[in-house]
């Protein structure tokens, strides 16, 4: 199904964006508000191949597509110039449910993602001065050197006008206000100012002390040294993106476009200054400060431990949120030291995956490992850790020990990163230090060294072996017969059952997604009704995708066109990803509240459409509890 072009032949029968106030989607539907809906050519858009129906409700114009809604409103959003509403997407942030830590990793990650090929190129730059410079062979006074190390270090001395603009982006706000203030925090003049005479000391004797240059307003002002910060410019850009927003809201349409830059300009710029600016500082120092005491406790364990774990973290995707700490340590001390604890990672996927390739007598298993191996010397270890390392438990442990063996030598030895560069092997340069090699550099190179030949070693010892009792179960499944699944689901919900037929939405009552149930509940609690996975939590909390053990996937929908209330009445309390047991409390609604509001409270329970579906059979209708067996599910 090209979804793509599904999206863009919807958006022409609807009259085209020109006819399209706002768009939005909740899990199976793509909701339009069009300026004329007799433009809109139903019978067209209900025959198109993807189209499940075509509903108009609430002064809406809904195209009805099932699960792959996402794909299509992205196809439809794709050319801009239309309205949204982000708060009925699927794909609208749900952090709002998670801890504060994930969030504030999810929010520094996010923004340093844009940044990080430009990072690694400036850095590369840097690195292979040091390398240059270290043997002698390139003047540092020289015109090439001085040009090349001024490319190399605009992106670190003006980082804030780069994460400014990011971090805009992130925050919904136009990226040049991010860019301008990212300037502003880095202004010559300024910059100049805080290294000059204090006229009184704030906040004296205190972890909060800082000397001021300058008054504004006859406010002190305690200007820092911004150049390479993180923390200050994404502060100051997230206020700034409020600021905008009430300016915006609250000024004549007239003169929005000089006095909304205007007003924002001047509130946020101050506020950096005077207060947003100096807290960040203090802070980032702080969380720096906590990090090295850490590492300082001991770092040969320290690096033992991070060396071994990092690989995991790559697998998992987790290791975005801690790569921007590496370049807070550089900016506060000039280099990082959690870096080289992780360099040996490299070396040990690339000698397990190598052992392998060398070891093994199947072609295929050669020609793919070989392939992981380059991979891993170019920084990208997930083809060996995948397809490698993961099938073979041992090799895995081996792989991952080694890594840890490296990162202690490298933490004993008082290795440091400088600056940023090339992933993997060929990144070895940023962690010259500027002065000329020492003991660090050479304890990295030795830690590469050790890492790469433990790893070597054990493969080429264990050998292919994958996990014999993972290929014994592939190999009696291979055998066994294809057996029917049948899979009983109990009600959610207390109340009475109902058939789905009869219900007030077209949608659910057509049977368009899928066959169910529904019940009409007599209390406010939905309940998971089998052990699952949570594929969707909708951010408004009005309907939940499960996913079971057996493949069967369930649709739990509170209420007809309870989306609009956007999230009024309703509590979830799960979030995408998230396991949830057999009577697992998912969704907290207020039932009178909603029935007030004006809608039908309805609980539909769909077994969705998929490949493996065979049948559907409710099991009764009447008054049932979360323990009363609801649907039975035959799978293929």
């Amino acid at each position: 199904m090209d979804y793509n072009k599904l999206g863009k032949d919807i958006l022409t029968q609807v009259g085209g964006k020109e006819n399209v106030s706002s768009v939005s989607h909740c899990i199976t539907r793509v909701r339009f508000i069009l300026k004329d809906e007799a433009k809109a050519n139903d019978d067209v858009i209900k025959n198109m191949s993807g189209v499940l129906d075509v509903v108009k409700q609430g002064g809406q114009y809904q195209v009805v597509v099932g699960p792959s809604v996402e794909k299509v409103y992205n196809a439809i959003i794709e050319d801009g110039d239309i309205a949204t509403n982000e708060g009925d997407s699927t794909a609208a942030n749900t952090e709002d449910d998670k801890g504060f830590i994930n969030k504030a990793l999810g929010l520094i990650s996010s923004i340093f993602i844009p940044v990080l090929g430009m990072l690694s190129g400036s850095g590369m730059i840097k690195a292979v001065l040091a390398l240059l410079s270290a043997f002698g062979w390139m003047s540092t006074e020289g015109g090439t050197y001085i040009i090349l190390s001024a490319l190399s270090d605009a992106l670190f001395y003006f980082f804030p006008v780069v994460l400014g603009w990011s971090a805009a982006k992130r925050f919904g706000l136009k990226e040049i206000y991010g860019m301008t203030l990212g300037a502003f925090l880095v202004y010559p003049t300024l910059v100049s100012a805080a290294s000059g005479d204090a006229i009184n000391t704030l906040f004296s004797g205190t972890v909060f002390e800082m000397d001021y240059q300058l008054t504004f307003l006859g406010i002190p002002v305690a200007l820092q040294s911004y150049a390479s910060t993180v923390i200050p410019i994404i502060a100051v850009t997230w206020f700034a993106s409020y600021v905008y927003k009430f300016f915006n809201k609250h000024i004549p349409d007239v003169l929005k476009m000089v006095f909304v830059p205007f007003c924002t300009l001047i509130v946020a710029g101050a506020a950096s200054l005077i207060v947003i600016g100096p807290i960040s500082i203090v802070l980032q120092n702080l969380l720096s400060s906590a990090v090295m005491w850490l590492l300082n406790l001991n770092i040969g364990i320290a690096g033992f431990l991070i060396g071994s774990l990092w690989s995991i973290l790559v697998m998992f995707g987790l290791h975005w949120a801690i790569l921007p700490f590496f370049q807070i340590n550089v900016s506060e001390y000039g280099y990082d030291i959690i870096n080289p604890l992780i360099f040996s990672g490299a070396p040990a996927v690339l000698g397990s995956a190598l052992g392998v390739a060398l070891r093994t007598k199947n072609k295929d298993t050669r020609s793919m490992s070989f392939a992981a191996a380059v991979s891993s010397f170019f920084g990208v270890s997930e083809p060996a850790l995948y397809g490698v390392m993961i099938p073979r438990k041992m090799i895995l442990v081996t792989g991952l020990a080694a890594a840890g063996v490296g990162g202690a030598i490298a933490g004993l030895g008082g290795a440091k990163l400088y600056t940023f560069g090339a992933h993997g092997l060929l990144g070895f340069p940023t962690f010259i230090n500027p002065d000329g090699i020492d003991g660090g550099f050479i304890a990295l190179c030795i830690s590469g060294v050790v890492a790469f030949a433990i790893a070597l070693v054990s493969a080429l010892v264990i050998g292919d072996k994958q996990d014999s009792a993972a290929l014994l179960a592939k190999k009696a499944e291979e055998k066994a017969p294809a057996k029917a699944k049948e899979v009983t689901i109990v009600s959610p919900v207390n109340g009475q059952a109902v058939d789905l037929t009869g219900v007030s939405d077209q949608v659910f009552s057509q049977l368009l997604l899928g066959d169910g149930i529904a019940v009409i509940p007599s209390d406010g609690k939905v309940y998971a009704p089998e052990d699952a996975i949570v594929r969707v939590a909708y951010p408004t909390g009005h309907a939940v995708g499960l996913a079971g053990a057996a493949g069967d996937e369930l649709l739990i929908h509170i209420g007809v066109d309870t989306v609009n209330l956007n999230g009024q009445y309703f509590t979830s309390h799960v979030e995408q990803g998230m396991k949830v047991k057999k009577g697992d409390l998912l969704v907290e609604f207020d039932l009178d509240g909603i029935k007030k509001a004006g809608y039908d409270p309805t609980v539909m329970v769909v077994v969705t459409k998929t490949e493996q579906l065979d049948t559907v059979t409710p099991l009764t209708q009447g008054t049932v509890d979360t323990t009363t067996p609801l649907l039975s599910i035959n799978l293929k």
